[in-house]
């Protein structure tokens, strides 16, 4: 059997965090966990995500708290990632600490527009940026604003950050410059793109397969789909490995 590390989703159990598009297509953490393991996935990472007015930092605890319950019941299945709040620094901080303190070492990932923020490099990033370096942790984001997204990569060298989705040629080509440009620029291909073809083995071609990583974004996308599109892909087998299992536990140091 094929170990494959889906890096990116978004379970829930409060039903409005349930960013499927289509109701009572996923309804459950049960079905969520049934529709990944269908499909051959064996672990999974992630953040619980929900579109919200962000009032107080406890509308962010409750997401990560919720991830920490999920990670409880499925006993070594998922991998949580956590939420920072650039408008609470000091909290976000604690936060951090907080998580990693409770085992955890992703933070992301993080989607800005769904909570109220934009920037991912400003005064009040470079300090959570400065703890997450000091606690040794990862950054899963959203690709957006990419120039602010290179900042921060240029500025924290000691950091991992793994973007989401590799997006039209263009976006993609560009996230391929970053990959030669800075060691600690990692893709991974979930979302929009990988369903044109040729796109995995280009980016091989180009970087080697150590800096992509598999991912589906589900439960807005098909994970089966998304297996598919990586395995139809003219590549070798260590490459197959690196994408679906070895980068992501090298990045998140599992054994």
């Amino acid at each position: 059997m094929r170990e494959i590390i889906d890096f990116h989703i978004h379970p829930f159990y409060n039903k409005n965090r349930n960013v499927c598009f289509y109701n009572n297509t996923v309804n459950s953490l049960d079905d969520f966990v049934s529709d990944l393991k269908r499909a051959g996935v064996t672990r999974i990472c992630g953040s619980v995500i929900e579109r919200i007015e962000v009032k107080s930092f406890d509308d962010i605890k409750s997401l990560n708290d919720e991830a920490l319950l999920m990670r409880d019941e499925l006993n070594g299945y998922y991998i949580p990632g956590i939420h920072i709040h650039p408008a609470f620094v000091k909290e976000s901080i604690a936060e951090l600490e907080r998580m990693k303190n409770a085992g955890v070492t992703l933070v992301g990932e993080l989607v800005p527009y769904f909570m109220g923020w934009e920037n991912y490099y400003d005064d009040n990033m470079v300090q959570i940026y400065s703890a997450i370096n000091e606690l040794k942790m990862v950054v899963s984001l959203h690709t957006q604003q990419e120039d602010t997204i290179e900042q921060a990569v240029r500025a924290f060298p000691q950091i991992t950050f793994v973007a989401a989705h590799p997006g039209d040629k263009a976006s993609f080509l560009r996230h391929l410059e970053r990959i030669k440009k800075y060691k600690n620029y990692y893709l991974d291909l979930s979302g929009t793109g990988i369903f044109r073809y040729g796109l995995i083995a280009h980016g091989v071609n180009e970087v080697g397969s150590e800096r992509l990583v598999y991912g589906s974004d589900y439960p807005i996308c098909n994970p089966q789909m998304y297996i598919s599109a990586v395995l139809f892909e003219k590549l070798k087998e260590e490459d197959y490995n690196n994408i679906f299992a070895g980068n992501a536990k090298r990045i998140l140091c599992l054994e």
